[in-house]
């Protein structure tokens, strides 16, 4: 099997902690849940397959190749945090449209790639809006999509429903996992939540499992 995300003996740390070999094998259009109490380091993991920390040994690899040394904004890895981080001088399809203009897009082509990923997130006009004006579910929406723009193989998704009620939490990760599952994007989700966990993904993985 092809994997788009693959990680070979990697170990990821900060300070005075380091994980153990992490072994890691997401398919296309697959969605792998990482489980584990704060601080244990899942948000670590993500950040080194991203590139934003540097991997301490092991490999990266993304659709078979090896990305350990590569900067992250030349990673075909998207990522989408706890909070949505949405640029607030920006409208909504202009936030979306972001990684599509550092591609080389102009304004108005990144514009109606927006628009239409809005309306694929039941989001259809929206463009025009001011972030503040969107609530907690609908901005989350906004920062999946903006990470999906740029045709990412792997998607990152760190605790991104945990600041919403139960019951939006719930209906989003089902969403989500639907979504990625259409585009064909492997993805790595980390919860504490073993019932988000076993809602969106086909593998659920227990940090410590995964570590040793």
């Amino acid at each position: 099997m092809d994997f788009a995300l693959r990680t070979d003996r990697l170990v990821v740390g900060y300070d005075d902690w380091e994980s153990g070999a992490i072994d890691l094998r997401v398919g296309p259009g697959m969605i792998t849940a990482i489980l584990g109490p704060s601080g244990c380091g899942k948000s670590t993991l993500l950040s080194t397959i991203a590139g934003i920390r540097p991997a301490l040994s092991g490999a990266v690899i993304v659709d078979g190749v090896d990305v350990t040394q590569v900067p992250a904004h030349e990673r075909t890895v998207g990522m989408v945090f706890q909070e949505p981080l949405l640029f607030p001088n920006y409208d909504v399809a202009r936030n979306v449209g972001y990684g599509l203009e550092r591609q080389g897009f102009s304004r108005s082509q990144a514009r109606a790639r927006a628009l239409e990923l809005l309306e694929w997130v039941g989001l259809a006009g929206f463009g025009d809006r001011s972030v503040d004006e969107l609530s907690g579910g609908q901005a989350q929406r906004v920062a999946l999509v903006r990470a999906l723009a740029p045709q990412p193989a792997v998607l990152l998704l760190d605790e991104p429903f945990s600041a919403l009620d139960v019951d939006l939490r719930q209906r989003l990760a089902q969403e989500v996992s639907e979504l990625l599952r259409d585009r064909g994007v492997a993805a790595v989700h980390v919860t504490h939540d073993p019932a988000e966990a076993a809602a969106i993904a086909d593998d659920v993985l227990n940090f410590g499992d995964i570590s040793a």
